[in-house]
């Protein structure tokens, strides 16, 4: 996966944690599943995992969410495994351009 399409998929997961309201997200929270659907099947089962933890934790903060440092901070823990994995190649694909 190159850098600039990790950099939009981070942009629209804080896009989405980041919404003040829920139907404010939901053009970013559909972008983003549009996204990941196409990316999911090249991904081992962790690393999809971790990616589809990171989605949840971002819809799950926004709008107004009691939790919502709580999810922002498992979404970016989420994030920071997949990135990790797809940086050192060990995304399950072996071809790193996904």
């Amino acid at each position: 996966m190159d850098s600039n399409k990790l950099i939009k998929l981070r942009d629209l997961l804080c896009e989405v944690a980041n919404s003040p309201t829920k139907k404010q997200a939901a053009i970013s929270s559909k972008s983003l599943d549009f996204m990941v659907s196409s990316i999911i099947g090249s991904l081992n089962g962790y690393t999809a995992g971790k990616l589809r933890e990171a989605v949840s934790s971002a819809k799950s903060a926004s709008g107004i969410s009691p939790n919502k440092q709580s999810d922002i901070d498992s979404m970016n823990n989420s994030w920071y495994v997949f990135e990790s994995d797809i940086e050192h190649g060990l995304s399950g694909k072996a071809d790193k351009s996904l």
